[in-house]
């Protein structure tokens, strides 16, 4: 009886060992379930947060480019206005620098027609007191 007794216990103690290395078991399956949830979950986070970082730094970096875009237009824009102005500033000293020039060639011209009057009348005067003198000589 004794040892039917020991046997029973043992078979007890058997069984009880099997549910609570059973239970054990069962109870680290759910950590580790558990565990891979928040894992998941915690990943999941990590790439929310990574995405929203990049779609940021994506946004910030085209409103830049954006901004510098802008800027470059604006100053060709400018560049262009102000290369019209010297273009027209230009134009208006070759007009002042022509109209001087044409006003120089027309006084030169007239000095020269006055010259060349003043030296025909000269001459003029000189044939006659040439000639006056040839009278008196013959």
């Amino acid at each position: 009886d004794k040892m039917e007794n020991e046997i029973e216990v043992r078979r007890v103690d058997d069984d009880t060992r099997v549910k609570m290395i059973k239970d054990a078991i069962a109870h680290l399956d759910r950590l580790i379930q558990t565990e891979s949830r928040k894992r998941q979950a915690s990943f999941e986070d990590i790439r929310e947060e990574v995405k929203k970082s990049a779609d940021n730094m994506y946004l910030t970096i085209k409103e830049e480019i954006d901004i510098m875009a802008a800027n470059f237009r604006k100053s060709l824009a400018e560049m262009g206005d102000t290369l019209n102005n010297v273009e027209t500033n230009l134009q208006n000293q070759i007009a002042i620098h022509n109209d001087a020039i044409a006003a120089l060639r027309k006084e030169a011209l007239k000095s020269l027609n006055d010259l060349e009057t003043g030296i025909a009348t000269e001459n003029a005067e000189r044939k006659k007191m040439y000639d006056q003198l040839n009278e008196k000589v013959a």
